[in-house]
């Protein structure tokens, strides 16, 4: 969408989930750079970029997990 709406090109999108889940394309290398997920409904691709996040926020012990009762 933001393509169509010329915000950017592709030239911004460094990867697609696939490619950051099959480990192909690194993720963020810097604080600095910027992640933005749209969510198109598809529930396996949510329930992957959250497992992607919650995986990367252990590795880098950042974050609280929490019990949910």
């Amino acid at each position: 969408m933001p393509i169509r709406a010329s915000l950017i090109t592709a030239d911004h999108v460094h990867a697609e989930l696939g490619e950051l889940i099959a480990g192909s394309r690194p993720g963020r290398t810097t604080r600095d750079q910027i992640t933005l997920y749209k969510s198109v409904g598809v529930a396996a691709q949510d329930a992957a970029a959250t497992a992607l996040v919650v995986a990367s926020a252990r590795a880098q012990s950042i974050g609280e997990e929490i019990t949910l009762r």
